[in-house]
């Protein structure tokens, strides 16, 4: 998902997935050093008792260097107006910008332990000037069951540091980053193949991403989300177009290769495919005559690149960060056809790249 803006996510496919989180985090998390000299913002250490009614360990055990604060949340006067949805956003102190611990336009992880998520991950919108208070919408208070004037934990990491594959995500209830590269034998070490809402956040989208780098010899980069009850979507969803590089350490290290071809895999709720991206209509055309040959049932459509949702043409959008503009692919499918036909549609942009890529 890029551009799209208010979609809610499946949640009936997340709530069918979702499995019990079988690993309670108790370690603690060493915080970061003093933000500066008369910086009044509280740095919480893994010996320091936490105040009364918060967890400050935002990521589960075994994360000794993650950088993470205690804060005194304030509903914010600001509604982000300019966002799809302020419940995804939060304004940070000026004291942890300053000291370049938080960046605006980065993702970070916030919550206090309880309620249907004991964590959420929010971007930061902007800046104030109070050192000790986090500022959020009265929707993103709701997000973690939490109220004005409440303790809460602000992490500085969005994907959990310790686990680096879909199992242990799944596994630990988590949110996680982490590469697939293909078969060294294969061609395709000049494409990069993208799943940013693997998991129960888009199901489907991560096993795509890594059958079709296994198949051509590319390089995956994937994020997936679980949430045991559902809400993965919920919890970990952020737009392609704001994901930003210093939350997700493989990603930074991605940006700073070069790769010749790029494609995305999305989930959306409307009920056909749609092949869009920056890539002539030529090779969007041969994508969807792909698709077709494998599910010929299957209603597919090329979404020009000034259409207003659904592009992946966006600039911003993270798939044309990877690769160059006029040569990325985004594919947008519904729930059935990734409950069902995942692998279909991934075979069909396998032939469609070896197609267009000669």
């Amino acid at each position: 998902m890029s551009e799209k803006e208010g979609y809610l996510g499946d949640r009936t496919t997340e709530q069918r997935y979702s499995r019990r989180r079988i690993v309670a985090g108790a370690g603690g998390i060493v915080g970061a050093g003093i933000l500066g000299a008369g910086v009044q913002t509280q740095i919480v250490r893994s010996q320091e008792a936490p105040p009364s009614g918060t967890d400050t360990d935002v990521y589960a055990e075994g994360c000794e260097d993650v950088d993470h604060w205690e804060l005194t949340l304030e509903e914010a006067n600001e509604d982000w107006s300019a966002r799809a949805d302020p419940s995804l956003y939060c304004s940070v102190p000026c004291s942890l910008t300053d000291t370049d611990n938080v960046a605006i336009g980065q993702q970070v992880r916030i919550g206090n332990g309880t309620g249907e998520f004991e964590n959420a991950v929010y971007t930061v919108a902007s800046e104030h000037e109070t050192d000790e208070t986090l500022w959020l919408t009265a929707s993103g208070l709701d997000r973690i069951d939490a109220s004005d004037s409440e303790t809460v934990t602000l992490g500085s990491s969005a994907i959990h540091p310790s686990y680096n594959t879909r199992q242990g995500g799944e596994l630990n209830d988590e949110y996680v980053e982490y590469l697939v590269n293909g078969d060294d034998g294969g061609d395709g070490n000049d494409v990069v193949v993208l799943a940013p809402h693997g998991g129960y956040i888009e199901y489907g989208t991560d096993f795509q991403a890594e059958r079709v780098a296994e198949s051509i010899g590319a390089t995956g980069w994937i994020c997936s989300g679980f949430n045991a009850g559902g809400g993965g979507f919920d919890r970990w969803h952020t737009y392609s177009t704001e994901i930003h590089r210093r939350s997700f350490p493989e990603l930074d290290s991605l940006l700073e290769q070069e790769f010749e071809w790029g494609v995305a895999f999305h989930g959306y709720s409307n009920g056909e495919i749609l092949v869009g991206g920056t890539a002539d209509e030529s090779d969007k055309a041969i994508v969807v005559e792909a698709i077709e040959d494998l599910l010929p049932d299957q209603t597919v459509t090329v979404v020009e690149r000034d259409a207003t949702e659904y592009t992946g043409a966006n600039p911003e959008n993270v798939l044309n960060d990877l690769a160059p503009i006029g040569q990325t692919i985004q594919i947008e499918q519904p729930t059935d056809v990734r409950e069902s036909d995942w692998s279909v549609v991934a075979d069909g942009v396998v032939d469609a790249l070896e197609t267009i890529r000669g």
